[in-house]
């Protein structure tokens, strides 16, 4: 029973390199397990939330874009001259006769000078 006494890992012999030490080998597994585990889980993350930021930058500059186009649209209608609309439908009968179209200032000067007179009056009596 001489050979019991070799068995005791802690108390290596002299150029025994053959059964490394059980401890390290199973701390280096061990955390280098949890640290692939975390990185994959790390770089997933990363690049799914990298893939919802984009598409949402994509969504909202597209309608961004349009409401712009729109915006820019609905300043130039409001700053037409005043002129009268006539709007028929597709086989050209009229189905609004005629339709004044005024600028919006001039229109807003118009409301602020109707209601005004008639709050002079109401204040007046």
């Amino acid at each position: 029973m001489a050979h019991a006494e070799l068995d005791n890992q802690l108390d290596l012999l002299e150029g025994d390199t053959e059964d490394p030490k059980g401890g390290p080998s199973w701390l280096i597994m061990i955390a280098g397990t949890i640290l692939t585990f975390v990185t994959c889980v790390a770089v997933s993350g990363l690049y799914y939330g990298a893939e919802r930021r984009e598409q949402d930058t994509k969504y909202i500059s597209v309608a961004s874009q349009a409401k712009e186009t729109q915006r820019a649209a609905n300043r130039a209608r409001l700053m037409e001259e005043a002129h009268w609309e006539t709007y028929t439908d597709a086989s050209g009968d009229m189905i609004i006769d005629r339709k004044l179209k005024v600028p919006i200032d001039h229109a807003m000067g118009l409301v602020v000078s109707k209601y005004s007179d008639a709050s002079e009056m109401k204040a007046g009596k």
